[in-house]
């Protein structure tokens, strides 16, 4: 998508949230504000969960595989 489009979409898409909020009085203005900002901060909450568990099963992974190289095998020599 190039840039115009992607700001053609986000300009449409504040347009939109400024015609919803003048649906609604001043009041609710305000704690549609802090809705949206908690929100926000738990979607980025949940995304660095996602992101540290996954870096916490590549390192285990990576341990394993490299235990694994290193393990001796014993050779029965007749």
């Amino acid at each position: 998508m190039n840039k115009d489009m992607y700001s053609r979409i986000r300009t449409a898409a504040e347009y939109q949230k400024k015609a919803i909020r003048a649906l609604f009085p001043q009041k609710v203005s305000r704690h549609l504000d802090v809705i949206e900002k908690e929100l926000k901060l738990m979607a980025a909450e949940a995304a660095s969960d996602i992101i540290r568990k996954r870096k916490k099963e590549d390192t285990s992974l990576e341990t394993q595989e490299s235990e694994r190289a290193f393990q001796v095998k014993k050779v029965n020599i007749l």
